[in-house]
């Protein structure tokens, strides 16, 4: 199956010690960072390349990646690597909102139309407590106004509990104020890391079913679809248009049912639509691609639920295209390597160094 985003964790410890962390990263900053080295990310990217070709979307994560210190080194070299067009990077947004000298560094380091930062931001201050240990509601909104300052877009990457599941369009109404920020990534909760499953479990339909009630007619059902790649429940994607100073459904502009052929038939997908990666099919992952390529006047709702031992199912991991650059430089299925223990199976292996 074709990779259309490619994720690496750089770093293992965290400045964070976040009670629900998939990664289970432990708590490590200066001299106490546990981090891959240099070249050995630089050998596994380029692995994939040769192996794969060139990478759509490298997603720099960790722990939090942005303590690796040779952090501005990473990306300067994916910056001026061929086979890399775009870098995410997953932070929880403190350095960012309290190192000045980082933001500075960033904004040189980085090209913008290349560069995106995936924004930690649980948006309800009890489900805040409940996922991150603390309230950090006023570092996160510092780290979105510094991202403004420095020109730097971002994506707010919400993981989705019962009690912040009221607060949904809160979150994108305040992802709205800002140009920079170009959209919401909810993510319900899934068992991993420091996370053993049982009680409430969220999926897609809860989360568009919130979405529409709080957004008093500003989000409508029609306003979303399967991603076109992989399996049509790994992901759903939607798009709010900014038109004339207000908000749009884009439902007014585009009929999602007449651009996707299962979208017809919700129960039988054809096999055709199935085995394809359809962001490279039309007419649908062309107008993706040109609704992300138009950041001034959209704003993307996507919805993104990862899987663990019980909602398992093999079929989506089959055609699954959010891969893991594992430690051994093999590529995985995300919840294929987290459900099996991501780089804690690897970490008895002499494959990381610690600052001297």
């Amino acid at each position: 199956m074709s990779t259309c985003l490619a994720l690496i964790e750089i770093v293992d410890s965290c400045n964070l010690a976040c009670p629900t962390c998939f990664a289970d990263s432990p708590a490590g900053t200066g001299e106490k960072t546990d981090f891959v080295p240099l070249a050995e990310l630089q050998e596994r990217i380029d692995g994939v390349i040769r192996r794969k070709g060139k990478i759509e979307i490298l997603q720099l994560s960790g722990g939090e990646p942005t303590l690796h210190p040779q952090f501005f080194e990473l990306l300067r070299w994916c910056r001026e690597h061929e086979g890399i067009d775009y870098v995410l990077v997953n932070s929880n947004g403190v350095r960012l909102a309290r190192d000045e000298a980082f933001g500075i560094q960033l904004r040189e380091e980085v090209e913008y139309g290349r560069f995106q930062f995936y924004l930690q931001y649980d948006g309800d201050s009890t489900a805040e407590r409940i996922l991150r240990g603390a309230n950090l509601q006023e570092l996160k909104v510092r780290a979105i106004e510094r991202a403004g300052e420095l020109g730097l877009p971002l994506t707010l990457a919400m993981t989705v509990i019962p009690e912040n599941l009221g607060s949904l369009w809160e979150t994108v109404a305040l992802g709205l104020c800002y140009d920079h920020v170009r959209g919401v990534s909810f993510q319900p909760m899934f068992g991993s890391g420091r996370v053993h499953g049982g009680g409430p479990r969220l999926n897609t339909a809860d989360l568009i079913l919130s979405l529409v009630e709080q957004s008093g007619g500003k989000v409508r059902f029609e306003d979303f679809t399967p991603l076109p790649c992989g399996d049509p429940n790994c992901a759903t994607i939607g798009y709010l248009l900014k038109v004339g100073g207000g908000v749009r459904s884009i439902s007014d502009f585009v009929d999602f049912g007449t651009m996707q052929g299962f979208l017809a038939d919700r129960i039988r997908y054809r096999l055709e639509d199935l085995v394809k990666c359809g962001c490279e099919s039309e007419p649908l992952g062309q107008l993706l691609h040109d609704l992300e390529m138009d950041e001034r006047h959209t704003f993307r709702l996507f919805i993104k639920p990862f899987m663990d031992g019980e909602d398992w199912d093999e079929d989506r991991i089959d055609r699954c295209c959010t891969h893991v650059i594992r430690p051994d430089g093999k590529l995985d299925s995300f919840c294929r390597y987290y459900r099996n223990g991501g780089a804690s199976v690897f970490r008895k292996t002499p494959t990381t160094g610690k600052l001297a």
